[in-house]
């Protein structure tokens, strides 16, 4: 067994507390990685839920003194400069934000990787990045050792539009844990649409509302289920106001029990502007609740479209409202969709499968060409 001495020492960064996909994969991380080879570390810029689970896990955190979720400041940057030159640590495992990569870069640590769970434009935004975006980003890759993407798209968005070198980008897929649960069945009267996820520009919940009021014109009865929350969350209530779809439409706050909320679901949709592999996906597809979902980032490497579950459009109520009805219509359909998403998952996605790449990498100091 290996002694603490000659463990490699890991600092994982954060630059947001509250738990969410990117905090989720650290927290997976942290619970499956290899202890007697590895001691990993988390710094958060300020504290809160993903400390308390950390703390469970026996994992130590660093809280730096960014006061608040977000962008780096310089009092989070003078913090975070002094910690890791006091810990010399092995590697740096940037998870968000490339402040961690400059400090790593500046103290000569040995490995250093920015792990990019999702690029945040829309093809849109890309096509049309200002000079001093272009710049950063060409700041970004010339900090670090490897990128790390959680989908092919993403890789191929990094090395076609922004420049990156193809042998400087690994894939890494998000895994969750595969325990067996008790079977929970929906016994609700009504017919439940559901949505898990920040209410954020991302996340397109206003298609969601705006395909619900096109089926409420057609005369269906269905209701709408929405958890989460954020900074959208005054424009969506207003928006369903608007609609008079009270009655129909609910905004459910944040709950942290997943699992149970999609098992509440006939569907689960995601109608997302821009994405990574969200970790919502895999629940729902661990879940056993039929997918539809929009076609961007690397969601089309997890859902096949007709396949196990449904591909639409972004910005495209009208396409969602179809699709919801083509579900509704068809439990064979729905069950089918169902079988083969978690046949998938299985097969794909387990934090199992995920934790090997990151320790090859880890030990290694290279990428695993081979997965």
């Amino acid at each position: 067994m290996n002694t603490s001495k000659n463990k490699k020492k890991i600092l994982v960064t954060l630059n947001d507390c509250r738990i969410s996909g990117i905090e989720k994969f650290t927290i997976l991380l942290a619970k499956h990685i290899d202890r007697n080879r590895f001691k990993i570390t988390v710094a958060v810029p300020t504290y809160g839920p993903v400390c308390e689970v950390l703390k469970k896990l026996n994992t130590e955190y660093f809280v730096f003194n960014n006061k608040k979720n977000g962008k780096y400041r310089l009092s989070g940057i003078r913090d975070l400069f002094k910690f890791i030159k006091e810990n010399n640590f092995d590697i740096i495992h940037a998870q968000a934000g490339s402040a961690p990569c400059l400090i790593g870069k500046m103290l000569g640590t040995k490995l250093i990787l920015e792990h990019r769970h999702g690029i945040d434009y829309t093809i849109e935004q890309i096509e049309n990045l200002s000079f001093l975006k272009l710049q950063y980003e060409k700041m970004k890759k010339n900090l670090t050792d490897y990128t790390l993407t959680c989908n092919r798209n993403d890789k191929n968005i990094l090395i076609n539009k922004l420049s990156y070198e193809s042998d400087k980008i690994g894939v890494i897929y998000n895994g969750i844990e595969h325990e067996e649960k008790p079977e929970i069945r929906n016994t609700n009267i009504k017919f439940i649409i559901g949505n898990i996820g920040r209410l954020m520009f991302q996340k397109g919940q206003e298609y969601l509302i705006e395909a619900a009021l096109i089926l409420r014109n057609k005369g269906y009865d269905f209701e709408y289920h929405i958890y989460g929350e954020g900074e959208k969350k005054d424009e969506l209530s207003n928006l369903i106001k608007r609609h008079k779809l009270e009655d129909t439409v609910f905004l459910k706050g944040y709950n942290n029990d997943i699992y149970s909320r999609l098992k509440s679901f006939d569907i689960f949709a995601l109608p997302s502007r821009y994405e990574g592999i969200p970790y919502v996906i895999l629940e729902a597809m661990k879940a056993s609740v039929p997918v539809i979902a929009t076609e961007v980032g690397g969601i089309n490497e997890v859902i096949m479209n007709m396949i196990n579950g449904i591909l639409i459009q972004k910005e495209d109520p009208n396409q969602l409202a179809a699709s919801i009805l083509k579900l509704y219509d068809s439990e064979k359909l729905r069950n089918d969709f169902t079988i083969q998403a978690r046949k998938d998952f299985i097969e794909k996605y387990t934090i199992e499968k995920t934790i090997e790449e990151v320790e090859y990498i880890y030990s290694t100091g290279k990428l695993n060409l081979q997965s």
